[in-house]
């Protein structure tokens, strides 16, 4: 499976995850505990989308030169103003942002394991 292939894959999974927690939460807690975890889980892709295509970037045998740390800094701020904006306006509840945000690495952990069990 190439990389572009497992950053899909685990796009699509976390989505779908993401929009079920997301229902399921709002119905439980109300309006700003689904949206935190739709804003938190969508900046969990966002970030992990930017974060591989930087990786593809890099691997790639005549890389564009430079602007790895300066994208590695910018990602990190971008998700820190997005996080910090989100709660402090108060339109995403804090558990619910970080509900959003673990789901990703649990649907990329879960690919691959599934690609070790078929190799």
């Amino acid at each position: 499976m190439s990389p572009m292939e497992l950053t899909s894959r685990v796009t699509w999974e976390s989505g779908v995850v993401v929009a079920a927690l997301a229902l399921a939460s709002g119905l439980v807690g109300g309006a700003p505990l689904a949206a935190g975890v739709g804003a938190g889980g969508a900046l969990a892709i966002a970030n992990f989308r930017w974060l591989a295509g930087r990786v593809v970037n890099a691997l790639d045998p005549m890389p564009a030169p430079g602007g790895w740390a300066l994208g590695f800094g910018l990602r990190l701020a971008v998700m820190a103003v997005a996080t910090a904006g989100l709660m402090g306006a108060g339109w995403a509840h804090p558990l619910g942002v970080v509900l959003g945000l673990t789901v990703l690495p649990g649907a990329l952990i879960a690919q691959g394991l599934r690609q070790a069990g078929e190799s």
